[in-house]
């Protein structure tokens, strides 16, 4: 099977553009492994994972920090070789994302609010 056929989490992570791929492949992993948010924060050991924030990662928010994400694929039984690979992806998605343009909206926002002064 190629890389390009392959569809393990960790492969779903490395074909990862957005930030939306990247939360499928965490998810991916959580359910490749038939965990509940609650076991995944449970499993987290030492590492602090709120459920709630398990589910986040799965579903709606790239993790804003690596311990976040740390914590995510410890609960998720992630041995530390494989938790660096995992990283190194979360590295490239968030630079990526980090460095494209903002949203033509947020965009027209920001050239508005120059020509603005607050009424003294």
């Amino acid at each position: 099977m190629s890389p390009s056929e392959d569809d393990s989490p960790f492969a779903t992570a490395c074909r990862a553009a957005t930030g939306c791929e990247f939360i499928r492949a965490l998810d991916g992993l959580r359910r490749s492994r038939q965990l509940s948010f609650r076991q995944v924060s449970d499993n987290a050991g030492g590492l602090v994972l709120a459920k709630s924030s398990a589910h986040a990662m799965c579903t709606y928010r790239m993790p804003k920090h690596e311990e976040a994400l740390r914590a995510f694929l410890t609960g998720c039984g992630e041995p530390e070789e494989a938790q660096e690979r995992w990283v190194g992806q979360w590295r490239r998605v968030t630079a990526s994302r980090a460095n494209r343009r903002p949203h033509p909206a947020a965009q027209l926002v920001q050239s508005s609010a120059r020509g603005f002064s607050p009424p003294e």
